[in-house]
């Protein structure tokens, strides 16, 4: 799995960044405002408010098609997110807790054999800290709408069951979490 896929699904989970796909593209001059990592790092209002759009790898899109019998070819997203950044912050610091997002919106574009069809969706990662240590995380995928149960039950279940995606996710959580650590330490001395 590509090492930027973890980083965003992980970052996505803790809503510092955002989903379970790889690649987010240049972005345009001016539109760092809505850039989750740019917000996470650099902004300062009450709320983390950002997008961020997201493709899959060719393995991911291979697996994905492997899980839906070839149905679906392929899949590109937007989230939406909108968090407290004071809950992002608390997580961040936490020594324990099971941190839940509100359900964030998503709108994907997903390619089957014959057309694209584009749905919606939401995400609503959990990430459950114990010990100063994420130790599970899920994205939270529901709410599936535009597409069949046919389409939307793989993607579903491949997005929020996949090993693969948890474990970059919490390899990512726990070092964007030690990254946070070791800055907190800094200011306080």
């Amino acid at each position: 799995m590509h090492p930027y896929f973890h980083r965003i699904a992980s970052a996505f989970a803790l809503l510092l960044s955002a989903t379970p796909f790889v690649g987010q593209p240049a972005m345009a001059a001016g539109a760092s405002d809505r850039d989750c990592f740019h917000q996470l790092e650099k902004g300062r209002g009450p709320e983390l408010v950002c997008e961020f759009p997201t493709r899959l790898t060719d393995d991911e899109r291979r697996d994905l098609r492997s899980v839906s019998r070839e149905l679906i070819q392929d899949a590109t997203c937007v989230v939406s997110i909108r968090i407290d950044r004071r809950l992002v912050e608390e997580a961040l610091a936490a020594e324990d807790m099971v941190f839940e997002t509100p359900p964030q919106p998503v709108r994907c574009e997903i390619t089957t054999r014959e057309s694209k069809v584009p749905i919606t969706a939401v995400f609503a990662p959990r990430v459950v800290i114990t010990g100063g240590e994420a130790i599970e995380a899920s994205p939270g995928l529901a709410q599936v709408a535009g597409v069949s149960s046919v389409l939307a039950w793989p993607v579903v279940q491949y997005v929020n069951r996949a090993g693969n995606i948890q474990d970059g996710m919490l390899a990512v959580i726990n070092a964007y979490r030690t990254l946070s650590s070791s800055r907190r330490e800094a200011r306080s001395r």
